[in-house]
Order: structure tokens, then sequence, then C-alpha cells
């Protein structure tokens, strides 16, 4: 079995006490159980916020979003997240993950988020900043109801750092409700009983939550075909480098996302790195002079963490204290061992902030799976999926279009057996995709394919059958094209969610007259082949003809007239977005640049002055 060499973890330390230093602010939490009904509309676009002196607070209802101002500023902003979303609503029990809070910290102007929280967490916060505000009180948070697993002391999880936080991810967006759990205990101790007590990832334990698969091999669950196999998993997690995609994961944890963040342990006395370890993170404290794409801008983090609290081998771990610890974050290269976000726990060591994972949040609106024809069992049978389809006028990607889309040569098994070998892409080259042509260039349609599953897509005796259908702004069929590739064509699994082993086996080509387009891939498109999913093997991708192209004609119509001056003008004034065509066209003195001049020849021209201009003529 692969192993994903960016996030596989060795987690050595089995006791991490975070740092909970420096900052007028403890956190501490008793997990929330279910209980009673959910109150409140639920519904975020609809909801009207309730405004409030924090003097006058008291008598705020915390089962809807309000806002605590104090001389008409700000200080508590709470959101209450559309429920089904965030928690599933499940059985319509009260789950953990829907209320976010955005409140400044009154001794420092930071911002705070928060996001998992339950209505009592929502009360408390604004009690503790009342307190603060009216009756001077030090701002505390206690026995807040957080979402935290924990492992056993030295028991057989100790290990499992990556299944812990991908529990408490899973509770947190709602995924869990949805499978019928209503705690995050719950979901561990299935990880448990299937999983060996190994290091591992949160984006190879989450799919196996999901359809029973996992590209971690230390696994024993026969027969299970996951909880939710209907859902591609691949399209609801992330990963991120933490370092510089801290503002892109800060702001999924504001769409209802949850996350775990990876840490990489570095010892005191020699600086060598001794191992790795996850925690769930829920929040970030910002500093409002820095912009959010600063290194500065971030300066702590709220996480929870499997190994704060460890409950001795053979006891309960719902009876250990779940806590949330804040943790002052600093961007520096420590000992020259890489530049990150960096803290040092005094018990332990140093830690650096390696990189995130990010979880999609439950949604009625997420596609799946409904095609009765589907296995749903990744772990038995293939699941081809289409991860980019790629279009270019530009023959860079592969020397091999116009072999491939000879159709003599397509049909000839020698030629698949000897000569074939699919084309590889790196990351870089699935965002080289155009969607504007003119109409005398050749368009090469390319989709790039691979298989998720536990099993190679191979040995099928009908081939592999690849379609492509080009349909025009009105719907109307422009042409539409099909292969079948021999059976002796093997499409290799990788169980990878982020595509990349994925592979362009064939491609397309055609030149269309100037419109508005859809093209649309289907791999397998008559379920010949049993697959787990099928959803997944459709792509589309709109896409724009254009005809020939005239220098001036900067409003694509096909004359020269004043209203090309006017496009002109209102791209330089900000108020049109320029393409790369009308860049093109509208550079009528041909320097590279469009500007001012551009429009003022345009203008000459039409008056019958510089007639010497080459305006009008095709470029």
């Amino acid at each position: 079995m692969k192993t994903n060499w960016k996030r596989r973890l060795f987690s050595l330390v089995l006791c991490m006490a975070l740092l909970l230093t420096g900052f007028p602010m403890a956190v501490y939490a008793q997990e929330a159980q279910p209980a009673g009904e959910i109150t409140g509309s639920g519904d975020v676009e609809n909801e009207t916020p309730i405004e409030v002196d924090v003097a006058e607070a008291e008598d705020v209802p915390v089962d809807s979003s309000f806002t605590l101002t104090d001389d008409g500023e700000p200080v508590l902003e709470v959101t209450h997240q559309n429920e089904l979303a965030v928690t599933g609503a499940y059985d319509g029990t009260m789950m953990n993950g829907f209320y976010t809070a955005d409140f400044v910290m009154p001794d420092t102007g930071y911002n705070v988020f928060l996001t998992g929280l339950t209505k009592n967490n929502v009360a408390r916060i604004k009690q503790a900043i009342i307190d603060n505000y009216v009756e001077g009180k030090l701002f505390e948070m206690k026995n807040l109801g957080f979402i935290d697993v924990e492992k056993t002391f030295y028991g057989e999880d100790s290990l499992m750092c990556s299944h812990a936080a991908a529990s408490n991810m899973l509770v947190g967006s709602g995924w869990a409700a949805q499978a019928g759990f209503t705690n995050s205990d719950d979901v561990f101790e299935r990880y448990v009983d299937a999983f060996a007590n190994q290091g591992s990832s949160e984006e190879d334990v989450i799919p196996w939550f999901f359809n029973g698969y996992s590209t971690d091999g230390n696994y024993d669950s026969p027969g299970f075909k996951g909880y939710l196999p209907q859902y591609d998993f691949a399209n609801l997690i992330q990963f991120h480098a933490f370092y510089n995609e801290t503002e892109a994961i800060y702001n999924r944890l504001r769409k209802g996302y949850t996350a775990s963040i990876y840490l990489s342990l570095y010892r005191f006395e020699d600086h060598e790195w001794f191992g790795g370890h996850a925690v769930t993170l829920w929040g970030f404290v910002t500093d409002p002079n820095y912009p959010a794409d600063s290194r500065e801008h971030y300066k702590y983090i709220f996480v929870t963490d499997s190994d704060s609290n460890l409950p001795k081998k053979g006891k309960d771990r719902r009876t250990a204290p779940d806590v949330m610890s804040m943790i002052p974050i600093e961007y520096k290269n420590l000992y020259e061992k890489g530049w990150g976000y960096w803290y040092s726990d005094p018990t332990v060591c140093d830690v650096r902030i390696s990189s995130a994972i990010t979880l999609k949040p439950y949604s009625p609106d997420i596609p799946y799976e409904t095609s009765p024809d589907a296995t749903l069992d990744k772990s038995n049978s293939p699941d081809v999926a289409v991860y980019k389809l790629i279009l270019t006028d530009k023959l860079n990607i592969s020397k091999r279009f116009d072999e491939l889309d000879n159709e003599t040569i397509i049909s000839n098994p020698t030629f698949w057996n000897k000569k074939y070998k699919p084309i590889g892409a790196s990351l870089s080259k699935f965002n080289s995709s155009k969607t504007e042509f003119t109409d005398d260039v050749t368009i090469y349609f390319c989709p790039y394919l691979f298989n998720k599953s536990g099993v190679d897509y191979s040995n099928q005796e009908e081939g592999l059958l690849l379609r492509l259908t080009v349909t025009n702004a009105q719907g109307d069929l422009a042409f539409q094209k099909s292969y079948t590739i021999p059976g002796s064509i093997s499409i290799k699994h990788t169980g990878y969610y982020n595509g990349s082993d994925a592979k362009l086996y064939y491609s397309f080509k055609a030149q269309l007259p100037p419109g508005d387009y859809t093209a649309t891939f289907e791999f397998n498109p008559n379920h010949t082949v049993p697959e787990a999913l099928y959803f997944n093997n459709t792509k589309s991708v709109d896409f724009k003809v254009i005809g020939p192209q005239l220098l001036g004609d900067a409003d694509e119509d096909g004359n020269i007239t004043i209203l090309d001056v006017t496009r002109i003008q209102r791209v330089l004034a900000g108020s049109k977005n320029p393409t790369a065509s009308l860049k093109k066209r509208g550079d009528v003195d041909q320097n590279g640049d469009l500007d001012v001049v551009d429009a003022t020849l345009l203008q000459r021209w039409l008056l019958g002055l510089d007639q010497e201009l080459t305006i009008g003529k095709k470029v």
C-alpha cells in the first residue's frame, strides 16, 4: 500500500501538554452530550441578528445570531450557522458545531474567531464579556463543551492522534451525525476497533469512515463499506501547507469546515526532529493591525488535543476533561529547521505547524451517487474519476495528440500494447486549461483520470469507453466522439484523493465556429463495467470560441466603431475586466500595453486620421 509522503504521521510523543500562557484567557471543557431539541431558525440568509449594548445584554437569547456592542463598537458577534450544513441535525438532537463566535479581546484589541460551539458555549462567552465590560472582571472562559477526543495513557490507541483528530472533524462538520453518531468518542472507538495502533494521517483515515477503504493499510474491517459510501470524499477534504495557506484555512473555518493540523516536533537538546502529532483546529486570534495575508496577522490558535488529559489505561475516555488550549504562534525559521509558524511547549519540545487538512461540512446540496448500478464498494470495485478536463490549443503537454486522436491507431491493440504509456500531469499543468479560443485553431480536449479505489481497473473485455460531447449555448449538439480503448489497458489504483497520479489516456480534438460551448467528458457512461461510484466519471467545462480577431475590435462584434473606444475606456477605468483577447484587439499601437494611447489612436482612426495604422486588420 502506498504511503502519502506529505502527511504520514510518526506519533512518537504520547503526551503533549499544549502551552496556555501569555494571554489572560483559559479554556477548560467537558464535552457536551446531546441535550434537547435544536432551537433557532438556522437560516443564516434570512435571520436578522440582534444588536444590543453589552450593558443591556443579560437577556439576549443565544439561540440565534446576535451582536454585542460597546459605545457602538462590536465586541462580540455570534453567528447561528445553518444547522444542516454544520451538524447534520441528526434525529433532532443537539450536536456540537453549529455556532461560531467573533469577539474582541478586551485587553489587547485582538480579534477572536471560534467555531464548533454549542448554545451553552455561546452563553458562557457572552456572560464572560458582560462581566468584563460591565463589572471589570478578568475575562475567562471555563467549562465550555468542546469536541475533544482523548486517547488513553499507554493504551491500545496511544499512537492514534490522527484518528482522534479525524473523529473530531467528522463530528464538527456534521458528517458523523449523518452516519448516526452523536459524539466524537464513539467515532474514535470505531477507529480503535478497526485500525492498528500506528501513526497515520487524517486524509488516509477519513475516507475509511465514508467508504470503508483507506490508503493506510493498517486496518481490519472485513465487509465494511463505510458509513457514507455514496459520497466521493475526494471532493470533501483538502491538504494545505499551513505556512502559506493560513488565510485560506481561516476562511474555511469561517465557512463551516473543520480542520486539523500536523505538528513537527523538535527536541530542545539537539533541535532534531523526533516525531509528529495531529490536533484539531477550532479558531484563531488575529491582530487587526495587520492584513489577513500577513504573517503577523495570526497570533494564536485554538486546538483540542487527544494527548492533553490522558485517562489511565482501562479507564473510560469520557471521564477525562476535554480541554481547549490557546497557543501563541510566531512565523520564523527556528534553528534553521524551516520557515513556518512555531511555538514552544516548555514540558516537551519546540513545535512547527507543518500542514493542515480541512473537511467540508455536510450539506444536502453535496452531490452523491444515486445510480443503482454502483457497488459503493471501493475495497473490491474500481472507482475511476475524472480529475480534470483540460482544454488547450497547444501541443506542449504531449506530442501524441495527433496519433491518439487518429481512429486507426485508437482501434489498433498493437499500438496500445507496445507503444502506449499514459501521460501524467503535474498540478501546475492541471491549471493550464484555457476557456477561450479563436475559430482558426484546433482545440484539444484532454481528460485526466485516476482510480481512487483499492483495485485496478483492468481486464475488461469490452474495453474502456470514453465519450466527449460538446453542446452550444442553446443545448444543441455541436459534436460527439467516442473511443474504446482495448481491455488490455489497465488504470492502476492510487487511492489518493488529490489526483496527484491522474493520467491522460487519450485526447479529442475539434475546430468549432464562434459561440459559447460546454464540453462534457464521460468515462464508462453506459455502466458496462461495475464501479464503486459513477457520478464522478463525468466532468464539464464551459468555453468560448471567438471569430477572427481584428485590431481595434475591442467589443468583439466584428466591426470597428466608437463602441470599441468605449470598451477600452471602461477597462482603463476599472469598470470592465479585460480578457486576453480584448487586450490583444485593443492594443492598436501594438506596443504590448492597453492604455489611453490606444483609445486615442482608435478615435483618430475613426475620424479618418492616422490611417497608416493597421486597425481593422486580422491579428
